[in-house]
């Protein structure tokens, strides 16, 4: 006789056990079962449920199913939804107790807390169960459409056996079933704004979750790193939604203010983070931030923000900002709200214009502080060629923050390979788009280029000022109107354009460093026994390995190698080994960039006297 998993049934908000048999199926009994030793657990949540840390002391209650793997004890459901309740530092209960088989493994499939909100019909009954093709267990969700009535949901599976875990206790590793979302907002200049009210617009709002894509504790954990590739068709996302059920998601706020300072501040509060199902969305068909009069402007994904001036009369303004879609992933979405993932987008609001979409930070759930978060990002090591395309690590990954990097022009999106020793002539060996704009396809050779003169770079009229946190370069890539000319050109943000066709690290947003983001001399630390000799011969794809060099003892430490560089105008090599160099996307002058210079005895993180022309390395930056 086969019943149920979970028969849980909504209460007010709340889902309580009900009406569930805590019988033995048919055939189990406790005198086969490895000599009567009782299955006991041992959960535990590696990530937050909201802003603090969750322990397995925070984890009060779940629910669990385990079978029989095997079938080979006739036995198929060892604990047929079952209610767990207790802690690790007294002990778990539940009855009646279900008993190990003697060698075959048991598969666990467990969920927590019992009471989240948004749980329509639990877990699905197990049809076929006694057969030699069980079918997982499922999840219905429902999102709760308002912050204050949502929580988090955890989710665990595990395959083991008696002499596993049969003396410790079967070790839940209990993980993140929904995506979470925070928002941030600055102001232009000394501005103070009052947002009143953040909503998420049409989001997918009824899905299922099939348990057999949570990773067990023996398999490896499918989300090693930040901002990981995402692999079609989304082996991050597990839900399958019903595809009718949509709602809009709106966040508690009770007019926050954001002062105008320049920093970010948070719109809503840390411990008050959304909660989504993960899913895809159809990119936005708003063009830009849009101004809502009327009815909902848009079928698709975007996010409605209400905000006023910090001052008397002010009368809120409601705009409808759409979430740009990041080329290169491989959804056809505006973003892709993955399982165990967290995402902070970023707004900057104006009092004369359109509040503007400013990016979106992803990371892994709750693992990166939420100071952390309000700071820069930079990559972990300079651009390099790959094999198939000019790229860079992640800020998390610092496997590689010791490669020399290629070199480019201030502006050029053709990087100049750093092969040769000090003192040799340029080779003509370069790395260019093949079709800029138009695809991501690459090419390298020694002839294109073969004259370091004909290598392009940035020209173009200055804006009327030239300071050290302007991102020029940035600017004139991303510009609607000259964007496409610049990029045909190979002129422009190196780093933008890596994002635009997804050849950057996924997840940010990623731009060239302003002058002023290299921070000051002081900030540096040497690394590397001193004086740094100089190196005789390179990778041509920049990945050598340089151990010399300066760290920047803030923002997430990034370490800068003494790359050296190529001379302007002839495109000689120079001081590989004893110096480091990266440009900034600020301008210093009608023919100079601004940039970092360094050796052994001194940092100039603001020099103004580069040529434009000089081959320096590039370090990209996201916020």
């Amino acid at each position: 006789m086969k019943k149920n998993l979970f028969c849980l049934s909504m209460l007010a908000v709340a889902l309580i056990i009900s009406s569930c048999s805590n019988d033995l199926d048919e055939g189990q009994t406790p005198a086969v079962n490895n000599g009567g030793h009782a299955i006991t657990f041992k959960p535990w949540a590696n990530k937050p449920l909201r802003a603090a840390a969750t322990q397995a002391k925070d984890v009060t209650d779940f629910a669990v199913l385990a079978t029989d793997t095997t079938l080979s004890t006739g036995v198929g459901v060892l604990i047929d939804g079952v209610l767990v309740t207790g802690s690790n530092a007294t002990s778990w209960t539940y009855s009646p107790p279900a008993f190990w088989p003697e060698t075959a493994p048991v598969n666990f499939f467990a969920f927590s807390p019992t009471a989240a909100p948004g749980v329509t019909n639990s877990v699905a009954a197990l049809a076929g169960q006694d057969d030699a093709n069980p079918n997982e267990p499922t999840i219905e969700y429902e999102l709760p459409t308002t912050l204050a009535d949502q929580k988090d949901l955890l989710v665990a599976r595990r395959s083991s056996t008696f002499s596993q875990d049969g003396a410790g206790g079967v070790l839940l590793n209990f993980r993140h079933a929904l995506s979470r979302v925070l928002f941030q907002a600055k102001s232009e200049s000394s501005m103070n704004f009052i947002v009143s009210s953040i909503k998420l617009k049409n989001v997918k709002s009824k899905a299922t979750l099939d348990l057999n894509y949570v990773p067990k504790d023996t398999d490896p954990f499918l989300y090693p790193t930040d901002n990981a590739t995402i692999a079609s068709p989304g082996y991050q996302v597990h839900w399958v939604h019903d595809g009718s059920s949509v709602v809009d998601l709106e966040a508690n706020i009770t007019n926050t203010a954001v002062a105008g300072d320049g920093n970010w501040h948070y719109v809503v509060a840390n411990d008050d983070a959304l909660y989504v199902i993960p899913q895809e969305n159809d990119a936005s068909d708003l063009t830009k931030a849009t101004l809502v009069t009327g009815p909902d402007p848009s079928n698709r994904f975007y996010i409605e923000i209400t905000y006023r001036e910090n001052g008397a009369g002010a009368v809120d303004k409601t705009y409808a900002v759409p979430v740009p879609a990041i080329v290169g992933d491989a959804y056809a979405s505006s973003i892709a709200f993955e399982m165990e993932r967290q995402y902070t987008f970023q707004f900057e609001l104006f009092g004369k214009k359109p509040i503007q979409f400013k990016g979106v930070t992803v990371s892994n759930y709750s693992t990166v502080e939420q100071e952390e978060l309000l700071r820069l990002h930079w990559a972990g090591s300079n651009i390099y060629w790959d094999g198939t395309k000019l790229t860079f690590a992640d800020s998390n990954d610092k496997s590689k923050e010791q490669y020399q990097g290629v070199f480019f022009k201030w502006g050029s999106l053709v990087g100049l390979s750093p092969a040769g020793a000090n003192g040799s002539t340029w080779s003509g060996l370069t790395y260019f788009p093949t079709n800029p704009g138009v695809d991501e396809t690459w090419t390298t050779n020694s002839t294109t280029y073969a004259t370091y003169a004909d290598i392009p770079y940035a020209t173009g009229t200055l804006p009327s000022y030239t300071r050290r946190d302007t991102t020029y370069l940035a600017a004139i890539t991303n510009d609607p109107v000259t964007g496409a000319d610049t990029i045909a050109a190979l002129k422009g943000d190196i780093c933008v354009y890596l994002t635009k066709i997804g050849a950057a690290p996924k997840g940010k947003r990623w731009r060239m460093p302003t002058s002023a983001e290299f921070g000051e001399a002081g900030d540096y630390g040497n690394v590397g026994a001193t004086p740094w000799p100089a190196v005789t011969s390179v990778n041509a794809d920049g990945t050598e390995l340089f151990a010399n060099g300066k760290q920047l003892r803030k923002l997430n430490t990034p370490f800068f190698p003494a790359s050296g560089y190529r001379v302007s105008s002839t495109g000689v090599l120079d001081v590989v080994g004893p110096n480091g160099y990266a440009w900034a996307s600020s301008p210093g002058s009608l023919t100079n960039g601004f940039s970092l210079g360094f050796s052994s005895t001194a940092i100039f993180p603001a020099s103004t006297y580069s040529s434009r022309t000089f081959g320096f390395s590039v370090r990209c930056v996201a916020e």
